[in-house]
């Protein structure tokens, strides 16, 4: 194995947690990198069940009549806007679904301008499309199981009624359990309705399946073949051979634990290794095997093999599944589509911040351009500038198509790809002066433009910084190592540098230091600490402790070094926390 797999594997060993916020992120595609909407569909499929209903308000119970200039969108059939309210979206639904989510990740701070607008965006769409389908189910006259509704009724309250501390919280939300059960069955049969529509409308055969397995068998091999292991390593082919034997004799967990080794679970993946070795490990007889490879010796039991070479056994692995659902998907969403377009059933956005965003990302490459002219009527005045009363995130929706445009080889662009430069530049510019700093994004494509300006590139490595500071607080540095080297150097740069504002040069400074304290890197934090005091004696922060605290983290780490204990007990003092100039900005 190189050392780079050897690092994938510690790395999977580890288990470091990662922060709230890179959960959603990995969860969301990039807004840049959005062009085929479906794929933005596909990664709001997980929240559409709670996304349907507004929380229960016992004040509610006598409903208010709506008017369609309060909603966000609604369904439309042959053009016009339908009367029911159920085939409307609010905003407060928007703002509900959209903060259950992030509360499933622990309520990370998202991008204002970018992220926030985007992903509500997904959320909307997801609703509406939600509408379409249950207006369907109401055209073609299906209903759900009602058994199916019962059973699912019944097994929630008695579930409730068994615990004492929901049944409060329950009561206290919705007044009373029979509340409760009324606003649970109304949600379970759009659900259950849902679900049936598609079942009707993505019926996929075995032929079909069987299809799609022969056309993409080499992508499938490669996607699914996996074996879930334990390993440990040794340095010496007499410590491996010994046991080997002892595991044999008694069990590799046993084996483990009189050898005082820690076993690994690790699933091992097509390319890990050269393929004599992967060929012994997904065709072996015996559940322990080992091997030499790259001066190191492995163990590895072998928990479980998963191959999908051959049709029957890609119907037994988990990768069938999960074929059979997205042809699913597939086969629903072109028969809905055409079933719209027959029925003239379509929805639209009266909001013009998800109209725009709806439209950037939804878009066809043929149709960039007339979408382009659009919004630079909407966002631009007579004298090419920004309009001022146009929302910055209707604002930042721009920059979806300006990038969609400079990244397209299509040369019936190139007359407008300067001007879409250009006035991507002014809408950078504006929405950077509206949001003061907030955006991360706004930040970096500032930066670039102008990178002679000092002051926007702290801000910008200050709020990259802040983003990756969680995973060095908890030794998960290797998950941000990119972000890590441009802000390290980032700072580097400005604090060296002798036109950059003494504030700042001492902020970067003391960021260094703190990041190299972060990092366990004693002697390199003190480096810095000692040129911030250089600089500005006068700084913020008590030298004397902050200088004692480097002292006694290095003479910690010297002791284990010796003793072998790398237990780590050491804490950072709230002594040498600082108010830096990007914190008050």
């Amino acid at each position: 194995m190189s050392k780079e797999s050897k690092r994938q594997i510690s790395s999977k060993r580890s288990g470091a947690s990662s922060t709230s916020s890179s959960k959603v992120r990995r969860v969301m595609a990039r807004w840049q990198q959005v062009i085929i909407w479906v794929l933005a569909i596909a990664f709001i499929a997980g929240i559409a069940l709670w996304a349907l209903a507004v929380n229960y308000n016992p004040a509610s119970s006598a409903k208010v009549k709506r008017t369609l200039e309060e909603t966000i969108g609604y369904l439309t059939v042959d053009g016009t806007a339908t009367k029911n309210e159920n085939y409307w979206v609010f905003p407060e639904e928007i703002e509900q679904a959209y903060g259950d989510l992030l509360a499933q990740y622990g309520s990370p701070s998202l991008d204002p301008a970018i992220e926030e607008p985007y992903l509500k965006t997904l959320i909307a769409v997801d609703q509406l499309s939600s509408k379409v389908t249950l207006y369907y189910a109401e055209v073609e006259k299906i209903k759900p199981d009602s058994k199916k509704v019962n059973e699912a009724v019944k097994a929630e309250i008695d579930a409730i009624n068994k615990d004492a501390t929901k049944s409060q919280q329950i009561k206290a939300l919705y007044g009373s359990i029979s509340n409760y059960e009324k606003e649970f069955k109304n949600q379970k049969e759009t659900e259950l309705t849902i679900q049936a529509v598609k079942d009707k409308l993505g019926v996929v055969t075995e032929d079909e399946i069987k299809k799609y397995y022969d056309e993409n068998k080499d992508d499938l091999t490669t996607n699914y073949t996996k074996a879930e292991t334990q390993y440990v390593t040794f340095e010496t082919k007499e410590e491996m051979d010994n046991f080997v034997a002892l595991a044999m004799e008694k069990g590799i967990s046993q084996a483990a634990t009189e050898s005082s080794v820690i076993l690994s679970d690790y699933t091992v993946t097509p390319g890990t290794f050269p393929e004599e070795i992967e060929k012994e490990i997904f065709n072996a007889t015996s559940t322990i095997i080992s091997f030499p490879y790259n001066d190191t010796y492995f163990v590895f039991d072998i928990k479980s093999v998963q191959k999908v070479d051959t049709y029957d056994n890609f119907k037994n692995s988990s990768a069938y599944t999960e074929v059979v659902s997205t042809l699913q998907n597939q086969k629903f969403s072109e028969n809905i589509k055409k079933w719209k377009e027959e029925n003239k059933v379509s929805f639209e956005f009266r909001d013009p911040v998800y109209a725009s965003w709806y439209t950037a990302l939804s878009t066809e490459d043929k149709d960039l351009l007339n979408v382009y002219k659009k919004f630079y009527e909407q966002i631009f005045n007579e004298n090419d500038e920004v309009r001022i009363d146009v929302a910055v995130e209707q604002q930042a929706a721009f920059l979806v198509i300006a990038d969609r445009i400079a990244a397209s080889t299509d040369t019936t662009f190139d007359p407008v790809r300067q001007d879409v430069k250009m006035f991507e530049k002014k809408v950078v510019e504006s929405v950077y002066q509206q949001t003061k700093g907030s955006s991360q994004e706004i930040l970096r494509r500032m930066k670039d433009y102008y990178p002679e300006r000092n002051d926007i590139s702290f801000q910008y490595y200050s709020k990259l910084y802040d983003a990756i500071k969680p995973y060095l607080s908890i030794g998960g540095a290797y998950y941000v190592m990119n972000e890590l080297f441009e802000v390290y150097q980032g700072f580097s740069d400005l604090a060296e540098s002798t036109s950059t504002d003494l504030q700042m040069r001492s902020d970067s400074y003391y960021k260094l230091y703190e990041m190299n304290k972060l990092l366990g890197d004693p002697q390199t934090a003190g480096y810095y600490l000692d040129k911030l005091q250089e600089i500005k004696p006068d700084y913020s922060i008590n030298f004397d402790t902050a200088q004692k605290e480097l002292e006694d983290m290095l003479a910690q780490q010297q002791y284990q070094m010796y003793t072998g204990d790398e237990t780590e007990t050491y804490q950072d003092s709230e002594n040498t926390e600082t108010n830096s100039t990007e914190d008050t900005n």
